[in-house]
């Protein structure tokens, strides 16, 4: 198989600084896959209807197994499971008995045979991506990571609908009208997409999408007040002048080690 890019366990986003305050009932969603949580996170706030697309496949495989786990372990056992180093990380026989499609368990059940049934070694293989890895921080950025809010989910995740399109967010084909879209970082990259013009063609992907979605979360920019700028989405003013009027909603870093005031944002864009 086709070696693609790692997986990534949780979000590195504050996926709950920005979606705690959405009403996602009876709402349709079209979003990037990455680690799920995307997906998770609003089947909490009440949507049924999503739509998810990634040009990794594996986030395919992982989505299956991650949804599969919240359905049939407890909350503890969720967490030492997937997030915490345990005896039971990715164990085999937990793999073995969850509910999901073949082709999904096949390819877990390959991987373990590599790392000899070993979900630990698996875990902290280049399958997976643990760079800058919290534990506690993971906790903090998904409303789904907690108690209570992880009975609601096992409640609702039978009656979420999920579609999975193997595609990159510039090849993308929707026919389908969608209430929100979620980018996650993807603006990080848009230098890999296009030779120059970078924010231009960028802004008119995203208006393109806008035929189709209501409202777009086109960008999510770290540590937005930084002096220092990761990728172009970072220069705000820029952005601004090409893109015109979008929101911006700030909340707290998602970062390591930073100051309690740093914030990161996501950036808005409506139909």
């Amino acid at each position: 198989m086709e070696r693609f890019s790692s997986i990534y366990l949780f979000t590195t986003e504050n996926i709950a600084g920005y979606m705690d305050e959405l009403d996602l009932t009876d709402k349709k969603i079209i979003t990037v896959t990455g680690s799920s949580d995307h997906i998770i996170n609003a089947i909490l706030k009440g949507c049924k209807n999503i739509t998810t697309f990634d040009i990794n496949p594996l986030t395919k495989y992982y989505m299956d197994l991650k949804l599969s786990a919240i359905k049939e372990l407890s909350y503890k056992e969720f967490l030492d499971f997937t997030l915490y180093d345990t005896d039971i990380s990715f164990n085999y026989k937990i793999i073995k008995k969850l509910k999901m499609n073949d082709e999904s368990k096949n390819f877990w059940i390959n991987e373990l045979n590599k790392y000899d049934n070993n979900g630990l070694k698996m875990k902290h293989s280049d399958l997976f991506n643990l760079k800058f890895f919290d534990f506690q921080n993971k906790i903090d950025c998904n409303l789904y990571l907690n108690e209570k809010d992880y009975g609601i989910i096992k409640s609702r995740l039978g009656f979420a609908k999920i579609k999975f399109i193997k595609s990159n967010l510039k090849d993308l084909k929707i026919t389908e009208k969608y209430d929100y879209m979620f980018l996650s970082n993807i603006s990080d990259y848009i230098n890999n997409f296009y030779e120059d013009n970078y924010l231009i063609n960028y802004k008119n992907l995203i208006f393109k999408l806008l035929e189709k979605v209501k409202i777009i979360y086109f960008a999510y920019i770290y540590d937005i007040n930084s002096k220092e700028k990761r990728s172009v989405i970072d220069s705000i003013e820029s952005v601004k002048e090409i893109f015109g009027n979008i929101k911006i909603k700030k909340f707290k870093s998602a970062l390591l080690n930073v100051e309690s005031n740093t914030e990161d944002a996501v950036l808005i864009k409506e139909e």
